[in-house]
């Protein structure tokens, strides 16, 4: 099953004629600086995942997490896989580094694993991987500089080869909750033999509260040549809206409702 494409081209006659250009402030950025116990969790490229897929997916990663929903909180987690919330009190300094999650002891370190990856998927909900291809949905409760409470993991799987979080939402359907989560994986691929050998897989995850106990209710896999710019999913779960520069992708139903309509807009971007 292959998705749709769209291209969107620039109307040109929206394009200000007489518009000079930007000027960049020269105001002082401020910057913040606070003491660690542990280092920031980085995980470097190994030498055979020096493919443009994975610097573009792996190697640029932006290991600070700005929530949405609370304006001046940031998080990351730490080598000792502790999830670390920092607040900026006042505009002028950092709050103390305070533990709301850590990744259990058991969680796999392998040599081929990724940078832990978290999407602050709701006011009250997180979406987290270890890196090792374990997945965590997390309900945080309400988080921000009053709030001192640990995250309740609801939802633990692991699913497969090592994957980042990219998107996540939150929804109610029927009563029901349901949490969308979008991972990303670059893999070996023995078909690809005139690129890098590799090839990318976006997968579409849905989990929803079955009688008390949040369960895998559908898993679906995209699969293409390029990391995406940009790729989310579309609010309620409604499909997912991908940005890429090769569209392309194939789409498999691993588990779930075989006979659902998924809506994908895969849009290559043209000037």
């Amino acid at each position: 099953m292959a998705a749709s494409n769209y291209s969107l081209k620039v109307n040109r006659d929206l394009l200000d004629p007489n518009f000079e250009s930007y000027r960049l402030s020269l105001d002082a950025i401020p910057t913040y600086n606070v003491e660690l116990d542990a280092a920031v969790e980085e995980v470097k490229l190994k030498d055979s995942h020096y493919t443009l897929e994975h610097m573009r997916a792996f190697g640029m990663y932006n290991y600070l997490h700005l929530d949405p929903w609370y304006d001046d909180s940031v998080l990351f987690v730490d080598c000792k896989g502790r999830v670390l919330s920092l607040t900026v009190t006042l505009d002028t300094a950092l709050g103390k580094p305070r533990e709301v999650y850590r990744l259990s002891d058991d969680s796999e370190r392998s040599d081929d694993r990724l940078c832990a990856s978290l999407s602050l998927t709701s006011a009250t909900w997180a979406a987290l991987s270890d890196g090792s291809g374990r997945l965590y949905l997390l309900r945080t409760g309400k988080r921000g500089d009053s709030s001192h409470s640990k995250w309740e993991p609801l939802f633990v799987e692991d699913l497969g080869e090592p994957f980042t979080v990219l998107h996540s939402v939150s929804h109610v359907q029927s009563g029901v909750h349901i949490m969308e989560v979008l991972l990303l994986r670059v893999q070996k691929d023995p078909t690809e033999t005139k690129g890098s050998g590799f090839s990318v897989s976006l997968e579409w995850i849905t989990v929803a509260n079955a009688e008390k106990k949040y369960e895998v209710r559908k898993r679906r896999v995209l699969r293409g040549k390029s990391v995406p710019h940009y790729a989310a999913v579309v609010p309620k779960g409604k499909g997912l809206m991908v940005a890429s520069e090769k569209p392309g992708f194939d789409i498999d139903v691993i588990y779930g409702d075989k006979s659902a309509v998924f809506i994908f807009c895969l849009v290559k971007l043209t000037v």
